[in-house]
């Protein structure tokens, strides 16, 4: 509809309709993410917990498979959301001029940081789909563990992932604090409030990635062992 709308030109109302399309399309595709989100921790309680989970824990597979197979359709819905974003942007907002300016602050980035713009362009698209992997398995991992108690099982897994969350978030600004003592410039980021040299933000880019893979690993390893040891039914 934006796109279609901003075709017609030479009309205050139908600039102003555009806009509004436009802006309500960003926020819908913002919002897909969170339903996607959402959606996928609202599944896992379904299939595992409740009516679904008595079809679900009789089909002749290990519990470490049922998992992994909600953790793959978390990675494929996740993946597939992002794409959707990315068409629906390129719907509302391709044209010549846009591009030109997309490509021009892409190549000074890169540059600046001396990589190419595919690099730079990965590097980001890894980072963000590990955060929002480990968001996802956070929630699993809560959800797991929430569940095993008898009483108020939804509030303790909102409890329980939320202080996951905040411990791994404290354990990356541990380590980050380590690393600053074998790295000045790093330690910048806690000390001051100086300019960051370049290099270093690459490198806690490229950091980010290890660090969230690791994550990932790590809460998927728990998530499955939590799982094998058993489930409360509702």
């Amino acid at each position: 509809m934006g796109r279609a709308l901003s075709f017609i030109e030479n009309s205050l109302v139908f600039s102003i309709t555009t806009q509004i399309v436009l802006v309500s399309a960003v926020v819908m595709m913002l919002s897909s993410l969170i339903n996607c989100l959402m959606r996928l921790w609202s599944r896992f309680i379904k299939n595992l917990y409740k009516d679904e989970s008595y079809l679900t824990h009789t089909l002749p597979v290990k519990k470490k498979t049922i998992f992994a197979s909600k953790v793959m359709s978390a990675l494929i819905c996740i993946f597939t959301t992002i794409v959707v974003i990315l068409v629906c942007l390129f719907i509302c907002f391709y044209s010549e001029t846009n591009i030109q300016i997309i490509k021009d602050i892409l190549e000074l980035t890169a540059s600046t940081y001396n990589i190419t713009v595919l690099k730079l362009l990965l590097l980001i698209a890894v980072v963000l789909y590990f955060e929002i992997i480990f968001t996802v398995l956070i929630g699993y991992v809560g959800i797991i563990i929430g569940y095993k108690f008898n009483k108020n099982k939804m509030v303790k897994t909102i409890i329980i992932s939320f202080l996951l969350y905040i411990l791994t978030q404290a354990l990356t600004l541990v380590i980050i604090y380590f690393t600053g003592v074998f790295n000045p410039d790093i330690m910048n980021l806690i000390n001051t409030k100086e300019i960051i040299n370049v290099d270093v933000i690459k490198y806690i880019m490229y950091g980010g990635v290890g660090i969230y893979f690791v994550y990932i690993i790590f809460y998927y390893i728990l998530g499955k062992k939590q799982f094998e040891k058993g489930i409360n039914i509702d």
